[in-house]
């Protein structure tokens, strides 16, 4: 196309298409045109974390209720009676009874129908575990796991389809005694331990399981635990004047500085009291602790950081949302290797992720935005060893069935659940942990 030739033989254009051609070339070379806030972050993580693509309600609770555990429910095992129940009173929505076979949603008073219960043989356990994994609620099934076979693990499937789903279970094990026979009440909690004002956190903090020295528990999940040591957040440099909130698995942080003048001055080229360069960046963020044992029946011994440039993404998810259309979500961000790095020397001793502007290798390409800069920092396990000795104790129960034998079936199926390749690959391609940073122009 002849454009050159076009502009300077039409006069009376020339004005116009001067006009153009400028504010092509600022639009080009500014980058890509970012919104002026942040309200919709949250939405945009949820939508592109694959931890998040089937959310639950947290409004209500469905109980399922194994009657053959009847005997045990009626005898004084305190942690059920003074904790257990009056939290079933007080939260459940819906229960539904597994007598034998059948399993029967009740109508009535919750606290009515947990002293009626009575004795059945033959728990339909299955059903009643695809009934939940298959629903978007919370649900707590209390049960004594036992089925004829003890080596059968009949949670597996279910437990698989929860965790893939980014949800968590909850695990409780109260022991009691049949007869002769040393047996568990199980309180299975199948929640989402990301969302606040889960049924599982609400257990644990009005239960106080710490002063019931009988009763175990462990969380089977995907989701890691990190403690903000800092108003339950991390602690960014001073620098860059942060205005930092927690939401669950991610943050955002709102940098207020610009960055010749502040932040590559003074985090970025730090100078020792000599005026002397340093090989490292002042640190950047800091106060973020991983639990590496949050996982049950896990151990996470590495973790792996990536940066992501999310100013065109996140742009098109606000222009769309604002639009009144349904944002086409894409999960494939701009990594960029040379922008922030973490100290691994930090995580390796005290499980810290302490990280610093990669001065070695500085790339501020990943800058693009005007009039804000949107990335993000996401950190990944990457290596974990199984850690199952802990949870064995409390998972095995004697069979009354077979004499002399033990019932690992509730074992078998979280320990299959842990080994299963599509769980850790889930593990390994959903963050446990994001950070969000709106920054200035550069």
């Amino acid at each position: 196309m002849n454009t050159h030739k076009f502009l300077f033989t039409k006069k009376t254009l020339l004005n116009e298409c001067l006009t153009i051609c400028l504010t092509s070339f600022m639009l080009f070379s500014c980058g890509k045109n970012t919104p002026e806030n942040a309200d919709l972050l949250y939405d945009f993580h949820k939508a592109t974390t694959p931890a998040f693509q089937h959310e639950i309600h947290l409004d209500s609770v469905a109980l399922y209720v194994d009657y053959t555990t009847g005997l045990a429910m009626k005898s004084r095992i305190k942690f059920y009676w003074e904790i257990m129940k009056p939290i079933f009173v007080s939260k459940t929505e819906s229960y539904y009874s597994i007598k034998g076979q059948d399993i029967s949603k009740e109508a009535g008073d919750v606290g009515m129908l947990l002293d009626g219960v009575s004795n059945y043989e033959n728990p339909n356990l299955k059903d009643a575990l695809n009934r939940i994994v298959d629903s978007d609620h919370e649900s707590i099934l209390i049960t004594d796991a036992e089925l004829v076979n003890p080596s059968e693990p009949f949670m597996k499937d279910a437990f698989i389809k929860w965790l893939l789903k980014g949800h968590d279970v909850f695990i409780i094990a109260e022991p009691y005694f049949e007869g002769p026979t040393k047996k568990n009440i199980f309180y299975f909690v199948f929640s989402d331990s990301k969302l606040d004002g889960n049924i599982a956190d609400y257990i644990k903090r009005v239960g106080k399981i710490h002063h019931f020295p009988k009763i175990s528990s462990f969380n089977l999940s995907t989701t890691a635990f990190v403690k903000g040591m800092k108003g339950g957040h991390s602690d960014p440099n001073g620098f860059v004047q942060a205005m930092v909130t927690r939401n669950g698995d991610f943050e955002l942080q709102e940098w207020s500085t610009g960055w010749e003048d502040k932040i590559e001055k003074y985090v970025l080229n730090i100078k020792d009291r000599k005026g002397n360069d340093l090989p490292e960046s002042a640190v950047l963020i800091d106060g973020l602790q991983l639990d590496r044992m949050s996982i049950g029946g896990m151990r996470i011994t590495g973790v792996q950081m990536k940066v992501y440039n999310i100013n065109e993404e996140y742009s098109d998810y606000c222009n769309a949302v604002n639009e009144g259309q349904t944002p086409e979500i894409d999960r494939n961000f701009g990594e960029f290797d040379h922008f922030i790095i973490q100290d691994m020397k930090a995580f390796d001793s005290n499980s810290v992720f302490k990280l610093y502007f990669d001065r070695q290798n500085y790339d501020d390409s990943i800058l693009d935005g005007k009039p804000f800069n949107y990335f993000k920092i996401s950190f990944y396990i990457n290596e974990i060893q199984e850690s199952l000795d802990d949870i064995k104790d409390f998972l095995v129960f004697e069979d009354r069935f077979k004499k002399g034998y033990k019932n690992v079936s509730v074992f078998e199926s979280v320990k299959q659940t842990l080994e299963d390749k599509d769980v850790n690959d889930f593990l390994a391609n959903s963050p446990i942990y994001s950070i969000y940073v709106k920054a200035l122009a550069k």
